[in-house]
């Protein structure tokens, strides 16, 4: 079957509960060192590590002369920035999250030592080069390519006069390449929680380098049971500066003892002398992720266990319809399928490229069940938007403003908004100057009359932060709220 000439975007779900993701380049690569803190001299590195084919890759990273290289609570923070992202709708441009939401997503306390390390952060994200040759992973055209960016492409930010704090409303915009990926696609699932819950940076970033690792397509289950490596090499991969393997098997020991003791390896072990040294971890028991039923529909259907965890959770809407549309393609094709888990694969991933066949089995279903399904599925959606708009309601200060930020994030007034303008509407919405909610369905109004009214609204709310003018909006009358 000949693909499609245009392929659509994934639209990925909103991460929820303990279930995030991970670019996978960034988390095989380790951009970031884990260390919690670096030379103050140290404005350079440069690295070699293996493509999960095993071709050598060599990464630099440069700061100027008045930075560091990026380490320790920077990894956080750039988790955060990811999850953040796929929030947002994975904008084409960039998008605008305050210091406190930012914050929160990284797991991080709320505190002014936190805001400081902020702000710390996202200059070094910003600032820091990176050049990768031929080891970033370009999913759309399946080649290794050379990349060289900043983390970070865009940032803007207004602070007080003690720096960032809660309120602070903060745009960033990913670097192309990682935009790129994730909108491939080219992602793993993240067990944020787990991730939050580790007690140090560099316990952190093994495990996030770990579960990177993890998953491979190439192995007969999509997992690698183990992984070893050259102790040199490893410390080096994540960014250890110590050049003696005593002092790296001693850094490294606590990340080991903390990893074991939470069952994610259950085998971690440093072997022969000197430079010689090796380092070996046997994970635990295979990751189930966040729908396991959907998962085992994947597996049932010869997708590798490694690759249905991830589809499950990247693509949950997408698995029971593709798992009809292969089982009616199995029964109408007159070829037998050489590689079912491939084809399975594929129509999760191109959904677009088997429109043409038909799901059969929603389709054969009686109109009285049809009916009765259709009831259940209204009074289901009935019963999420009264729960939504509990929610909203119970919302106050600086979560109400995160959420009235999202909402026009999604629905693509913040895009319009001039970039100097988000740090001003933030800072409007939690002086209370302007009335979030009454935004919000002002804006969700304004979509429905298209372009005119949209153009404004936007009027109207840029004469309010320029101070020109009080915001107007219009007569409301019942409308919907967009949802989180």
């Amino acid at each position: 079957m000949p693909p499609s000439k245009y392929r659509s975007v994934p639209q990925l779900p909103v991460p929820e509960g303990h279930s995030g993701y991970d670019e996978l380049n960034l988390g095989r690569l380790a951009l970031i060192s884990g260390q919690k803190t670096v030379p103050a001299n140290l404005q350079r590195w440069q690295k070699q590590a293996l493509t999960p084919d095993g071709r050598p890759v060599i990464i630099t990273c440069t700061v100027p002369a008045d930075q560091v290289v990026p380490h320790g609570l920077d990894n956080d923070f750039m988790v955060g920035l990811l999850n953040l992202c796929f929030e947002a709708g994975l904008p084409d441009g960039p998008f605008t999250v305050s210091a406190y939401a930012l914050l929160k997503t990284a797991g991080l306390p709320d505190t002014a030592q936190y805001y400081r390390s902020l702000q710390e952060s996202l200059i070094r994200l910003n600032k820091a080069s990176y050049t990768i040759d031929e080891g970033w992973y370009a999913s759309g055209t399946q080649t290794w390519t050379t990349q060289s960016f900043a983390q970070l492409s865009y940032l803007s930010y207004v602070r007080s006069k003690a720096g960032i704090r809660g309120t602070s409303v903060i745009t960033v915009q990913l670097a192309p390449p990682i935009m790129e990926s994730l909108r491939a696609g080219y992602i793993k699932p993240l067990d944020v929680e787990f991730y939050r819950s580790l007690s140090q940076p560099l316990v952190r970033a093994v495990y996030r380098q770990l579960d990177a690792l993890h998953f491979d397509e190439r192995t007969a289950n999509g997992l690698v049971p183990e992984i070893s490596a050259p102790l040199m090499a490893w410390s080096s991969r994540l960014g250890l500066t110590s050049d003696r393997t005593d002092n790296l098997s001693r850094t490294l020991a606590p990340a080991h003892k903390e990893l074991l003791a939470r069952q994610y390896i259950v085998e971690a072990d440093i072997t022969g002398r000197g430079r010689d040294k090796i380092v070996r971890y046997v994970f635990g028991p295979p990751p189930e992720g966040q729908h396991p039923q959907l998962a085992a529909l994947l597996s049932e259907r010869g997708v590798k266990q490694g690759v249905a965890v991830r589809l499950s959770t990247v693509f949950p809407e997408r698995i029971e319809e593709a798992a009809r549309r292969f089982d009616h393609y199995l029964k109408v094709s007159t070829r037998p399928v050489v590689n079912r888990g491939g084809l399975m694969v594929a129509m999760v991933q191109r959904p677009e490229d088997f429109a043409d066949l038909p799901a059969t089995t929603a389709a054969k279903t009686a109109p009285a069940a049809r009916a009765k399904t259709s009831r259940r599925e209204q009074q289901d959606l009935e019963a999420k938007d009264a729960k939504d708009r509990a929610s909203i309601a119970a919302l106050e200060g600086q979560e109400l403003v995160d959420w009235a930020l999202r909402q026009l994030t999604l629905m693509g007034v913040l895009k319009r908004l001039p970039l100097q303008l988000r740090a001003p509407l933030g800072e409007a919405l939690h002086a209370r100057t302007l009335d979030a909610r009454l935004l919000v369905q002002q804006a969700t109004r304004a979509l429905s009359g298209g372009s005119p009214a949209l153009d404004a609204l936007l009027e109207d709310l840029q004469g309010h932060l320029n101070g020109s003018r009080s915001f107007r909006g219009t007569e409301l009358h019942a409308s919907p709220v967009v949802s989180e």
